[in-house]
C-alpha cells in the first residue's frame, strides 16, 4: 500500500511540475523555511510551508532519501489565497546530510536548489547550511542561507537565515521562539535580495506518529516583522509527513 501511495505521489508531483510552466519567478521576500535533516533512507516526506503575513506565500515539496546521505526533492511554490491561489515557481533540490543529528551533539547538512521560471529560464539559485541538535529537553535548529534570485529584470545575491529554539513540554510537544530574515545584500537591486527584513515570534510543534513507520509534525508560528519593510506580521503554518 505504501509503495503504491508513494508512485501516486510522485505523479502528482510531476503534474505540479509541468503545471508550473507557465508561471512567472518570485522572489525570497518575508519569513523564511526552517529545513531539517531529513528523511531517512527509503523514506519519502511530504512537506507544507504558508507564511500568511503579506501575499501568502506558500510551498509545497515532496523529497525522498535515495541512501543514507543524498535526499532528492521537487518543490512547487505558490502565492494567495488573495486573488486566488498562482503557481509562481518549481525547482529541484538535493539534500547532502553530512552529520546525522542522532549521532553526534549537531547534526550538519548542505541542501542545494534551482527554480526555473515560466520560459524555462533559472529563476533563483540556493545553497543552504542546516545545523539541528535536538535532547529531550531542547530542539535547536538553524539556517544560514546564500540566494541568487532573478526577478523580472532585477537580479540580486543575498544572505539570509532561519532559527529556532524549542523546549519540550512533553513527548510530543515542543515551543520556543523562531527568527528568520535577510541578513544582508551581497550584490544586485533590492528588488530582488531586500536586505534587513526581520521576524519574531512565538512557535508550536506538534509531533505524532501515525501508524506503522509514519509520522506527522505540525508547526504553528506567530512571525512578527520585527524590522525592515516587506511583508507584514501574521502566521506561518508548516506540516510535514513523513511515511
Amino acid at each position: 500500500m505504501i509503495a503504491a501511495h508513494s508512485r501516486r505521489v510522485a505523479r502528482g508531483i510531476c503534474a505540479c511540475l509541468l503545471a508550473s510552466a507557465a508561471a512567472p519567478a518570485w522572489a525570497q521576500n518575508g519569513p523564511e523555511q526552517l529545513e531539517q535533516i531529513e528523511p531517512d533512507k527509503g523514506e519519502w516526506q511530504l512537506e507544507y510551508f504558508g507564511a500568511f503575513g503579506g501575499s501568502g506565500e506558500q510551498a509545497v515539496e515532496a523529497s525522498y532519501a535515495v541512501s543514507d546521505r543524498i535526499v532528492l526533492g521537487a518543490q512547487v511554490e505558490v502565492e494567495g489565497p488573495r486573488g486566488g491561489l498562482t503557481v509562481e515557481s518549481a525547482g529541484l533540490g538535493a539534500l547532502v546530510r553530512l552529520i546525522e543529528p542522532t549521532e553526534a551533539p549537531i547534526g550538519l547538512g548542505l541542501q542545494f536548489e534551482v527554480s526555473v521560471d515560466r520560459d524555462g529560464r533559472i529563476a533563483e539559485l540556493e545553497g543552504r547550511g542546516i545545523a539541528e541538535t535536538r535532547t529531550p529537553k531542547w530542539w535547536l535548529q538553524a539556517d544560514l542561507i546564500l540566494r541568487r534570485v532573478r526577478e523580472d529584470r532585477a537580479q540580486a545575491t543575498g544572505l539570509a537565515y532561519a532559527t529556532s529554539i524549542q523546549r519540550g513540554l512533553g513527548e510530543d510537544l515542543w515551543a520556543g521562539i523562531e527568527a528568520s530574515g535577510q541578513i544582508a545584500r551581497l550584490s544586485g537591486e533590492d528588488e530582488a535580495a531586500p536586505a534587513g527584513q526581520h521576524y519574531l515570534g512565538p512557535s508550536l510543534t506538534i509531533e505524532r506518529p501515525i501508524g506503522r513507520g509514519a509520522e506527522v509534525e505540525l508547526g504553528f508560528a506567530w512571525l512578527q516583522r520585527v524590522r525592515g519593510r516587506g511583508p507584514g506580521s501574521g502566521p506561518r503554518i508548516f506540516a510535514q509527513f513523513v511515511f
